[in-house]
């Protein structure tokens, strides 16, 4: 067998400063990403999995998968990003998990670093500009991924990092939860629209936060209705139905029916002292 038989094909590479589009839709590609970050922070979300990576990190992409470039538009993000296709392909992301990359330790993470900035400053340079050169860098880089990957070294190990990844991402979409409640009680609220934001499924949106509290999603928002439209008729600036549609109730009798329910009295107990007090 030649050598180039069993070289990973470079499709395109180059330094690239992302566009907002990335972020903004899922796409996907022929061939394999090795993104390797230079300034700037991404969240990569594909299958339900959300990757965070900054300078100095990489992240790899299997081809042909669905996926979203989350970042901040205004700081902008650089990376040298290599496209490639390999007949390797499966035995490579069956021994690397996409996420494990920037999760990896310290010294083999900056060893990893060193070798693609080479890789990079010979592309820039001319030296590896394609080719069997280039071929082989590549080759090399992929093959320090694979033996450096932690997560198939111990099976304990893995299934330690595991859980506690899947407890890592519970408290993550349970307070993402909460501070998307706190940021928009005010507008009416579907579970489907928490969990769109979120990028997860409704049910599995709701799991999560029975699991990691006491009270339902929406036990939790009613929680900060009251307690807001509590302040709001405290200060005694705006009537019952200013109060319901301020804390996101479209029917200002439900609201007071809720309000009842939660305090034990009705609203407008509280607006009419508030009333008596500044004509008195």
């Amino acid at each position: 067998m030649e050598i180039e038989e069993i070289l990973p094909e470079i499709c395109s590479m180059g330094n690239l400063i992302f566009d907002p589009v990335w972020s903004e839709k899922n796409h996907q590609s022929g061939s394999c990403e090795l993104i390797h970050i230079i300034s700037g922070h991404v969240n990569v979300i594909m299958n339900r999995q959300r990757i965070s990576a900054g300078p100095g990190d990489t992240v790899i992409i299997p081809s042909k998968t669905m996926h979203r470039d989350d970042f901040d538009i205004s700081s902008g993000l650089e990376v040298f990003m290599v496209h490639f296709s390999w007949k390797y392909e499966k035995d490579l992301f069956a021994r690397v998990s996409c996420a494990s990359l920037p999760k990896m330790p310290e010294p083999q993470k900056e060893s990893l670093a060193k070798l693609i900035q080479h890789f990079r400053h010979e592309f820039i340079s001319g030296a590896a500009s394609g080719g069997i050169v280039a071929r082989l860098h590549l080759s090399e880089i992929l093959m320090r991924i694979m033996s450096a990957n932690p997560e198939k070294k111990n099976k304990k190990k893995t299934s330690a990092a595991k859980t506690d990844y899947g407890r890592q991402r519970r408290s993550w979409l349970f307070d993402k939860a909460k501070e998307y409640l706190e940021n928009n009680y005010q507008h009416p609220i579907a579970l489907e629209d928490i969990a769109n934001e979120l990028n997860v499924s409704t049910y599995h949106l709701s799991h999560i936060f029975s699991r990691e509290s006491d009270f339902s999603l929406f036990e939790f928002l009613t929680q900060i209705r009251m307690k807001k439209a509590k302040d709001l008729l405290g200060e005694g600036l705006m009537t019952v139905a200013e109060v319901a549609y301020a804390v996101g109730f479209k029917n200002s009798n439900y609201f007071s029916k809720v309000f009842h329910r939660y305090f034990g009295f009705p609203p407008n107990r509280i607006y009419k002292q508030k009333v008596s007090f500044r004509k008195a």
